[in-house]
């Protein structure tokens, strides 16, 4: 009876039910958990504490943060609305009416795009199609242009992941993490692989690369969670700042020296 006992005592159990054995453990405190406490995200398994931390699901988190907000896709409607609807006034009161009205309908698509209201959005193609078919049956190609910009500009904006999360749309975990990666996965290495490239041309900005690219790749770990990665990234800002620096240093800056002297002795 009493190594019955001894074994009982031992058994793990659920830290947020004693009473229940434990059905598994945290993969980031290390604590047990039981079935119904265990919460996957992500491919791996939590306990309901850990799996409500935001550096836990962070895809969750990054969903909520952009939830509503407007993109840049939403300030450039919302600009060239306000364009259009001066354009529109003036051309009311010059006495054109029908290019007028058109340009004050565009206004109102924009900036009713510019404040998430959904009729705008949808209305967008529609405008497009529309122009599309005056331009047909009018015979002239001055419509058919901006048709086809407009209703290029529609696809895009239904489509655009990012302006999805704008007018609270959901979309897949799958274009989630694509669109995380984009905007949160290191942007040091990005940033530093953007310098580099433009080093090439202005050397005073090498450097600049070569640190970001330094501190980026030192900050590549992808066991964190969330993950941090982009490693090649932060290595071409590091080889292209360096490279630039000894391009121009044994290169082009003796040579540029050289003439710049040869210049002012000839003056």
């Amino acid at each position: 009876m009493a190594s019955v006992d001894a074994s009982s005592s031992v058994t793990p159990r659920c830290a947020a039910h004693p009473d229940v054995p434990a059905g598994g453990v945290c993969g980031r405190c290390g604590g047990f958990f039981c079935d119904a406490c265990a919460t996957w995200v992500l491919g791996a398994v939590y306990c309901t504490a850990c799996a409500a931390l935001p550096e836990v699901n962070y895809l969750e988190t990054f969903r909520r943060k952009l939830w509503g907000r407007r993109d840049s896709w939403a300030w450039v409607l919302g600009f060239w609305g306000l364009v259009a609807l001066g354009v529109g006034i003036a051309l009311l009161g010059s006495g054109n009416t029908v290019a007028g009205g058109l340009a004050l309908i565009c206004s109102g698509l924009g900036v009713g795009c510019f404040f998430r209201q959904r009729w705008a959005r949808r209305m967008l193609p529609v405008l497009a199609v529309g122009l599309g078919v005056a331009g047909l049956v009018r015979e002239g190609t001055a419509l058919l242009i901006p048709a086809l910009l407009l209703f290029g500009l529609a696809i895009t904006l239904h489509q655009d992941p990012r302006h999805k999360l704008f007018f609270r749309e959901p979309i897949p975990d799958a274009v989630l993490l694509r669109l995380w990666d984009r905007y949160e996965n290191n942007p040091l290495a990005r940033l530093g692989l953007m310098f580099g490239l433009y080093g090439v041309v202005l050397p005073v900005l090498a450097p600049v690369a070569v640190g970001l690219g330094v501190v980026a790749l030192r900050r590549v770990n992808p066991q964190a969670r969330p993950p941090i990665g982009r490693g090649g990234q932060a290595l071409a800002a590091l080889g292209l700042g360096l490279g630039s620096l000894v391009l121009w240093g044994g290169f082009f800056w003796p040579r540029l020296s050289a003439l710049a002297r040869e210049l002012f002795t000839a003056g």
